[in-house]
């Protein structure tokens, strides 16, 4: 990768903090992350610090770090691609600084890593990425991005570079501790898609018919998750409400799946200024400690119906 240097650094990381409502600190590169430094930030409440990202989870750094978070003016840590100016053996990173504390008790963790810091598209998709906390679909992206790139790297990425955590469990502040590949079985994450059969629109026929329990969540405001079961009567109208029906194989603790869909740092996953839809729902994050058994035998029935119907497909693409 090429050497980047401080003067080639400085007008991106002012565009980018202009592009996303932030203002750089003044000479970034010889700005010391510590408390002194926090005197003579920009007279702004939004204010992007880039630093060295080997202080994110640093000894040195440590009782710093603690503070910021504990008076939650952290809104986001992003690492980049790009090598320090004054030393190639470490990398650029940044703190949005937010002093109106718009995230109240979470932070925002973006890995830019594997992105090249001098490609065309490296700003609009890190600014998406900072823009949106989760993939909003290629309709309300805040910057436009060309089709190809926006769905194999943004998309089908994000939830390998974006993620919400709660400041209370924040230690480090190094965007690579919190980031989960969601497929992992080591992964404490997962899809509320994974779990649930999401089903929108639905009818009191949707509501008959359930053989299960299920949650019902609100498309309007919070989420206000219920439980109904099977026989339970729903007066309110259903054209705003989402279901979420346990997928087979999946044995449910309804409890802790209502408090879940009640954390702040899950309602943050979703927008506020419009409706939600099943987009939004099915790339929500929750912390699956907990919140479902598998049943192995009805699992095994899911696998087989699988490979079955792969296998039909297979026979079907060889007679062609």
């Amino acid at each position: 990768m090429d050497k980047i240097n401080s003067k080639d650094a400085e007008p991106f990381l002012n565009d980018l903090a202009a592009n996303i409502g932030y203002v750089l600190i003044s000479e970034p590169f010889d700005t010391p992350f510590n408390e002194a430094s926090i005197e003579i930030l920009p007279d702004s409440e939004k204010v992007l610090w880039p630093v060295p990202k080997s202080i994110l989870n640093d000894k040195e750094h440590e009782e710093f770090r603690k503070m910021c978070i504990n008076a939650d003016i952290i809104d986001t840590v992003c690492t980049t691609s790009f090598p320090w100016p004054s030393d190639e053996e470490n990398q650029v990173a940044f703190i949005l600084v937010d002093l109106t504390r718009r995230r109240r008790g979470c932070v925002k963790f973006v890995n830019f890593t594997e992105w090249y810091y001098l490609d065309e598209t490296f700003m609009a998709a890190i600014c998406n990425m900072l823009v949106h906390d989760m993939f909003p679909g290629e309709n309300f992206l805040a910057f436009q991005m060309d089709e190809d790139i926006m769905d194999t790297r943004v998309d089908e990425l994000w939830d390998e570079q974006v993620c919400i955590y709660a400041a209370r469990d924040v230690k480090s502040l190094n965007p690579s501790d919190y980031l989960h590949k969601l497929g992992s079985d080591k992964a404490e994450m997962c899809l509320v898609s994974d779990v649930f059969d999401i089903r929108y629109p639905i009818t009191s026929k949707d509501i008959a018919g359930l053989n299960k329990p299920a949650i019902l969540l609100s498309t309007l405001g919070r989420l206000n998750p219920q439980v109904i079961k099977p026989g339970n009567e729903i007066k309110s109208a259903l054209d705003d409400k989402i279901l979420l029906v346990p997928e087979d194989g999946y044995q449910v603790d309804f409890d802790i799946a209502l408090q879940l869909f009640g954390k702040e740092e899950v309602l943050r996953l979703l927008p506020i200024t419009r409706k939600i839809t099943i987009s939004d729902i099915w790339r929500v994050q929750l912390d699956k400690s907990g919140l479902y058994t598998i049943n192995e035998e009805e699992w095994k029935k899911k696998c087989d119906k699988f490979l079955a119907c792969l296998e039909e497909v297979n026979r079907m693409s060889d007679k062609s």
